[in-house]
C-alpha cells in the first residue's frame, strides 16, 4: 500500500508543491495527511484511491475557479470543458505511473466527477 501511495504522491509532487492552499505531509505515525491552510481541515490519505480522490477534487477546483474559465458557477455541475481540462491535466500528471495502475487511476475520475457534482452534504440537506 505504501509503495502505491508513494508513487501517486511522486506523480503529483510538483502539482502539490505549487499549491498555496494545501499541502500533503508524510508522518511515520499516520501516513500521508492532506492539510488545508485556508480551513485548517486535515484528511488522512490512507489508500491510493483516497489520495487520488482528494487530489482530483483539488484539480477540479483549480479548473473550475481558474481565471481562464469563463463559466460562472452557481451550482456544482461541471461543463464539458471543465471535465476535459481536468482529464487532460490528470493524464499529464499520471504519465509517470506505469501500466495498469495508470489506467486504473484514470478510470476513477468519472466517479469523482459524479461525487463532486452531487456531494454527500447536499443529500443530507435534501432529507
Amino acid at each position: 500500500m505504501k509503495k502505491k501511495l508513494d508513487a501517486l504522491y511522486k506523480a503529483f509532487e510538483s502539482y502539490i508543491k505549487g499549491q498555496p492552499h494545501f499541502d500533503i505531509l508524510y508522518s511515520e505515525k499516520y501516513g500521508y495527511v492532506w492539510i488545508s491552510f485556508d480551513s485548517g481541515v486535515m484528511e488522512m490519505l490512507d489508500t491510493p484511491e483516497r489520495m487520488l480522490e482528494r487530489l482530483c477534487y483539488d484539480l477540479i477546483n483549480d479548473v473550475v475557479f481558474s481565471p481562464d474559465n469563463l463559466m460562472v458557477h452557481d451550482d456544482f455541475i461541471l461543463t464539458e470543458y471543465e471535465k476535459t481540462e481536468v482529464c487532460r491535466r490528470l493524464a499529464e500528471i499520471l504519465k509517470v505511473i506505469e501500466g495498469k495502475e495508470k489506467d486504473y487511476y484514470l478510470g476513477k475520475i468519472y466517479g469523482y466527477f459524479i461525487k463532486y457534482q452531487w456531494p454527500e452534504w447536499l443529500d443530507e440537506r435534501r432529507k
